[in-house]
């Protein structure tokens, strides 16, 4: 077994990601590649008495989102966490195990290959356990806030009704990140809590451009550095071309403060125009 790390929240390679949770872990213990915590990352949870398809849509998603150099997140389970850490190995892409227990009790004994795999594919395996506790239903929901914790985004493939997986969304939900689901079989039992997820507002995934084009827009938003009248103007800027006249008519400003500020915009690369008097958002 590689060296253990032990991560403590002043520590620097701490998850940035999770001091921003409630009840964030005192401290981590962490094997392989620790650059993994800080990278951007999507989980993919799911049940553990998957259907063949729902293994095939999480191995296909995290294979897919891997190409496009997301690190993906899930909990070594069988089924469907399997499923996506295998995708993501497969492509030669990052992947963290999180565990609901201690390094020396592997659980499923099951996937103590998968375990190993991950490490020496340049992966990482997280636990906020000591050495030898075992994992039970007591660790197993707090292992779950750490998952969305590290993800930018969560993917719910396959999901049983009151299962753990449904636990893993309520705390991305609570962490303010967005939860994808694939849609399932009405008749599918597997497939009950994700449907009924989709139905109470989480957004359906239909293909893996679904996700990262999130990823991408909520990257671009977080590197918006602008206040005042610019950020006003900028956000009055729909995906659609906008032109002046509107930009105005939303933000109640003159047209000479409008045409003003838009010069800065468009000279900072925020927005272009489009047509004669349009604009669109660049970033």
């Amino acid at each position: 077994m590689k060296e253990i790390i032990i991560l403590e929240k002043n520590n620097k390679e701490y998850p940035k990601k999770l001091l921003k949770i409630e009840d964030a872990p005192e401290k981590l213990y962490a094997l392989g590649n620790i650059e993994l915590l800080n990278k951007t990352s999507v989980g993919i949870v799911g049940s553990r008495e998957c259907t063949e398809y729902g293994w095939y849509q999480a191995y296909k998603f995290s294979n897919e989102l891997s190409k496009n150099d997301i690190c993906i997140v899930s909990g070594m389970a069988l089924g469907i966490d399997s499923a996506a850490h295998i995708g993501a190995k497969d492509e030669k892409g990052k992947t963290i195990a999180v565990l609901g227990g201690g390094f020396n009790k592997i659980f499923p004994t099951e996937n103590e290959n998968l375990f190993y795999s991950i490490l020496k594919n340049d992966g990482c395996i997280i636990s906020e356990y000591e050495l030898d506790v075992e994992a039970n239903s007591y660790t197993f929901p707090k292992r779950n806030r750490i998952i969305s914790g590290l993800s930018k985004a969560l993917l719910v493939v396959e999901a049983k009704h009151r299962s753990g997986t449904t636990i893993t969304a309520k705390y991305a939900k609570e962490q303010g990140k967005e939860v994808f689901c694939i849609p399932s079989n009405l008749g599918s039992k597997a497939g009950y809590g994700t449907n009924k997820m989709i139905s109470e507002g989480a957004k359906i995934a239909l293909c893996y451009e679904n996700i990262l084009d999130y990823i991408n827009n909520d990257t671009k938003k977080e590197n918006i550095n602008l206040v005042g009248d610019s950020l006003l103007i900028y956000n009055s800027i729909e995906q659609e071309p906008t032109n002046i006249n509107e930009i105005c008519k939303k933000t109640n400003l003159s047209i000479v403060k409008v045409n003003s500020i838009i010069t800065m915009l468009e000279i900072e690369g925020y927005i272009k125009q489009v047509q004669s008097g349009s604009f669109e958002k660049v970033r």
